[in-house]
C-alpha cells in the first residue's frame, strides 16, 4: 500500500472510530437512514465495518480508498467500497452488510 492510500485509509478509519459504533456515514446522509443503520447495527442485522473490512480484504485485493453504507429498500444495507486494485484500476465493490458477501464489482472511472 503506498503512503497516500495508507493515509487515506487511516484517516477514514479514524473518522469512523470517532463517529461512534464504527458505523460509516450513510450515503444518502438522511437522518432517518442514519438512524435505521444504527438500529440495524445494534440489532445485529448488519456487521460493524471493521468485521466487513477484514472479510473483504481476504476476498478482494487492493487498497480501500473509500467506503459508504447504503440503505436499500426493504431495510437491507450494502457497504460500497472504492478500491484501487494492484494493477491501478479503481473499482466499486458492493458488499452485503450482514453477510460480507461481495454482491457486485464495477469499474469506477
Amino acid at each position: 500500500m503506498d503512503s497516500v492510500s495508507r493515509r487515506i485509509t487511516l484517516l477514514l478509519l479514524t473518522a469512523l472510530l470517532f463517529a461512534g459504533g464504527l458505523l460509516p456515514a450513510v450515503a444518502d446522509d438522511d437522518d432517518h437512514d442514519h438512524e435505521l443503520a444504527r438500529q440495524a447495527l445494534s440489532e445485529g442485522r448488519i456487521r460493524p465495518l471493521t468485521d466487513i473490512i477484514d472479510a473483504f480484504k481476504a476476498k478482494f485485493p487492493g487498497d480501500i480508498v473509500g467506503v459508504e453504507l447504503e440503505a436499500k429498500k426493504g431495510k437491507s444495507f450494502v457497504y460500497e467500497f472504492k478500491v484501487v486494485t494492484p494493477d491501478g484500476k479503481l473499482k466499486e465493490v458492493k458488499v452485503d452488510a450482514q453477510t460480507a458477501n461481495i454482491i457486485k464489482i464495477e469499474d469506477d472511472d
